[in-house]
């Protein structure tokens, strides 16, 4: 019997061990939570992950995620589709602070770089009492490294080389000094563009020759400095970040001049964040998050004329925009270990935005959110946990009273959580909140004409309100072995007047631009609708291996659609096999996304233009060395080798507005492999 007991007893601690080493989560959160707690669902990935993915940046890392699509062009760079709704909907915070959206007022997800990134959490649905507006359709944190504790110095260097020509290196070092830790890191990705067969097929010249591409060449550099430390269980300190990009776009040979000249356009990027913080317990009971953060990013476009012959250029325009903004948020929650839990959270989030330049309008100037918010939550029987949340919501443009809570004009954005734990296998979650999202200054101020473009902003948009409706129901069962998941979800998001760029009435322009390529301007579609269901399940058996399949539907409609519903399959199959004698890790990630849609109105009848279905599979291996300090990975990206992916319908409407029609979208530069190297001290 004592054998028994003693083996009972070393299976028990290894659960609770097991248990105790459950990750933790802040997104979100009132405080740091394990993400078996969270009361919102949220997927994590950690920097191991990152590692054996070869995920340089975030479109590497979310390609094959579910209920996500990526929209990438030449030009705007990698934009996000989340819940089925575009990217100015989508939150995206480094460290919790919000990141200024790129020149298609959505970010550019190749410039996020994960070189220095410790983990990234992915809440979809709307955080928007807790992050105002932008965050709708989701919200993804990428929380950066930090030093683990100890006297001595630490650092490491990590090296990526794919064999389409993309290489990525990066290094940090830093020190605990009296108390004091002190970092600083660096990195850069030199990418030297890709032209797909059926691209270069359309563009060549006679002697066969292409000089554009549809993957643009482009140079990268990041660079960040961390100086923290630790007053009893608050940290506190300071960080910078810099990034800078140059993107060439190499014109074609112009038949015009006999295939003598060309135009070629360059695109320098500056992106920089100063923060200060101050986060952690401020006793056993409550929590303090403090932000403070000034964002600068500026864009140049130079446009160049090229003689071909003798490689000569002149300048035949240069026009940059700058954009800037404040953001001051804190938080402070506490909860009381009673029978109830009760827990509650106060703060405040003020968000200051500007613009200038050349593509900018003249009547441009500041935009100012503020809002001030709370959540009070509690635990009945036991077994249901509820949080409902309120956010009062300023912004210097618009009257925030449209909101109109409870019929009764008050500016204030709700939402509720609840979470029933049925037993120690199945819980359920459901949740509903509220969405409000003004214009933003690209919307409503920009100006940009050439040769080949005229979009323009709109002042008179309206801001969008949205109502998000979220249920599941969950099972997980396991020991020290065999680990079971099954996750059963659905979301429905409801926008009035969402902001879309749409094609303009060439009539009505400057007879100059009558017949320009792309036309455009923002335009407020009074009904807009996504509703999705996914089912995701996961075996692992110890950490010997691991599968994870999934399924999902989208269905998009609303005003633009006549409320006909448009609909997509999506299907994830993710696995990994711990070889245990070699040690090496094989990790297997296969996505499906079904054929996607855009609709809209022409002439009085229903169009569309939709993207064809495509499958992304990446493989790999790691193995780790020296006692762990060197990790190094080996995969292939794109097994099926896809480029582009074809667009087919009569629709104005198309998923890259900004860049005109085109009868495919570039969606993965092919099959490629590639190697990484990570070494930590």
């Amino acid at each position: 019997m004592l054998p028994l007991l003693a083996a009972y007893g070393t299976l028990h601690a290894q659960q609770n061990a097991v248990k105790d080493l459950e990750p933790v989560v802040v997104t979100g959160q009132g405080q740091p939570v394990k993400i078996s707690q969270s009361l919102f669902p949220i997927t994590l990935i950690d920097a191991r992950r990152i590692q054996e993915k070869g995920a340089v940046n975030l479109m590497d890392l979310l390609t094959t995620e579910m209920n996500v699509r990526i929209i990438s062009d030449n030009i705007l760079g990698s934009n996000i589709i989340m819940q089925g709704i575009t990217g100015q909907n989508v939150k995206i915070l480094v460290d919790g602070v919000p990141m200024i959206s790129g020149e298609g007022n959505e970010f550019d997800l190749q410039q996020l770089h994960l070189n220095q990134v410790e983990r990234v959490e992915i809440i979809q649905g709307p955080l928007s009492v807790e992050y105002g507006t932008n965050a709708l359709a989701g919200t993804i944190n990428l929380i950066t490294r930090k030093m683990k504790p100890g006297e001595g110095w630490q650092g490491g260097l990590a090296q990526y080389l794919e064999s389409v020509g993309q290489y990525n290196g990066s290094g940090w070092l830093g020190k605990n000094i009296k108390g004091w830790n002190l970092m600083a890191g660096g990195g850069y990705t030199w990418f030297g563009g890709f032209s797909s067969d059926s691209y270069k097929s359309t563009v060549s010249t006679p002697d066969g020759s292409v000089r554009g591409k549809n993957w643009n060449p482009k140079t990268q550099a990041t660079g960040n400095l961390k100086l923290y430390r630790k007053w009893g269980n608050l940290h506190a300190g300071l960080s910078l970040q810099y990034f800078n990009e140059l993107a060439d776009a190499p014109g074609n040979a112009d038949p015009g001049t006999a295939y003598l000249t060309a135009t070629d356009n360059r695109f320098v990027t500056n992106r920089a964040t100063a923060l200060a913080f101050i986060n952690g317990k401020l006793n056993d009971n409550s929590y303090l998050d403090v932000v403070n953060s000034y964002s600068y990013y500026d864009r140049t476009s130079e446009q160049y004329l090229v003689n071909l012959q003798n490689k000569s250029e002149k300048q035949m325009s240069n026009a940059g925009n700058i954009f800037s903004n404040w953001t001051f948020r804190a938080a402070y929650s506490h909860q009381q270990p009673d029978r109830y839990h009760l827990n509650y959270q106060l703060g405040y989030d003020v968000n200051l935005s500007n613009s200038e330049g050349d593509r900018v309008s003249a009547a441009a100037g500041m935009i100012n959110d503020i809002g001030v918010f709370t959540r009070l939550g509690a635990t009945f029987f036991g077994k249901l946990e509820a949080q409902g949340g309120l956010r009062y919501t300023y912004n210097n443009r618009y009257n925030a009273r449209e909101i109109n809570f409870l019929g009764a004009g008050l500016p204030l954005i709700s939402s509720l959580q609840l979470r029933w734990n049925i037993n120690e296998h199945w819980y359920m979650r459901a949740g509903y909140a509220r969405g409000f999202r003004a214009p933003s200054q690209r919307e409503l101020f920009q100006d940009f004409r050439n040769a080949n473009h005229y979009i323009i902003g709109n002042p008179d948009l309206n801001p969008e309100l949205a109502h998000n409706y979220s249920a599941g129901i969950h099972y997980k069962s396991g020991d020290i072995r065999h680990n079971w998941k099954i996750n059963l979800t659905a979301f429905l998001n409801h926008i009035r007047d969402k902001i879309e760029l749409v094609e303009l009435d060439r009539a009505t322009l400057p007879p100059a631009y009558q017949t320009i390529n792309v036309a455009r301007t923002y335009q407020n579609i009074p009904e807009f609708s996504t509703r999705g269901i996914n089912l995701d399940m996961a075996y692992s058996y110890g950490d010997r291996w691991q599968l994870k399949p999934s399924l999902g539907y989208l269905s998009r409609s609303g005003s633009n659609s006549m409320q006909q519903q448009f609909g997509s399959w999506e299907a994830g199959l993710q696995g990994m096999y711990n070889w245990k004698l070699p040690a090496v890790r094989f990790i297997s990630a296969w996505k499906y996304n079904g054929p996607l849609a855009q609709f809209g109105i022409n002439d009085g009848k229903l169009t569309d233009r939709t993207l064809g279905a495509y499958s992304l599979w990446d493989l790999s291996a790691t193995r780790s060395f020296l006692a762990n300090q060197l990790m190094l990975t080996i995969g292939i990206k794109n097994l099926l080798n896809v480029t582009d992916v074809v667009q087919t319908g009569d629709g104005k409407d198309g998923l890259m507005l900004r860049s005109g029609f085109k009868p495919a979208l570039p969606v993965a530069w092919g099959r490629t492999a590639f190697i990484r190297a990570a070494y930590t001290f």
